[in-house]
């Protein structure tokens, strides 16, 4: 009868043991409001993705052609060097002569992207990240100092708009305005990591 208790008690405290450690799942997380889980998945599964692949509709196809407008500080106060298209089509120029020039693109973003509605009917967003980006050079060749890639990091500014192409509604980008951070901030960034 002693025997049979233990056995019982032995039994019984490997039950509670593997209970306990059952209880150390981490607690799901909230799901994203849709309209910053769409946003998202624009960034991530066109923007970035069509820009590191060199695919050119791809990334195109993240942004609205009507009233596109994008600007880029070029990492410095003055206003004198900025880059600024109000084309779809610079956009897309632009990203040829990127593609053409530069191989393994490797761009990494926050996500999700801060995400706020800026009106009631919520078809228009303004969307923050911070995004890093290494270009290389194609094999065979190096830039000045004998470098293999460059390396840009900043902060994006996104105006998102949900509209309607071809019968099915969806967001795209038609603003984006780029803040760029010089070598010195990089630097002090990553001394701080």
């Amino acid at each position: 009868m002693y025997r049979s208790r233990l056995v019982v008690s032995g039994f019984l405290f490997l039950i509670v043991v593997a209970f306990i450690g059952c209880g150390d799942v981490d607690p799901v997380g909230k799901p994203l409001p849709p309209e910053t889980a769409e946003i998202s998945a624009v960034l991530k599964d066109k923007w970035k993705l069509g820009y590191e692949t060199e695919d050119l509709e791809l990334y195109m196809s993240s942004f609205w052609k009507e009233g596109y407008y994008y600007s880029s500080d070029m990492a410095t106060d003055d206003i004198g060097d900025d880059v600024k298209f109000d084309e779809w089509d610079e956009e897309r120029e632009s990203a040829i002569r990127v593609f053409t020039k530069w191989r393994n693109i490797e761009i990494e973003i926050s996500d999700p992207p801060e995400v706020k509605i800026l009106d009631e009917a919520k078809t228009r967003a303004e969307v923050q990240n911070h995004y890093k980006i290494q270009l290389y050079v194609p094999e065979g060749t190096s830039l000045a100092g004998g470098y293999e890639a460059v390396y840009a990091e900043g902060n994006n500014i996104f105006i998102f708009e949900y509209k309607n192409e071809n019968g099915q509604q969806e967001w795209r980008i038609t603003e984006w305005r780029q803040n760029e951070y010089s070598r010195e901030e990089i630097e002090a960034a990553w001394e701080m990591q």
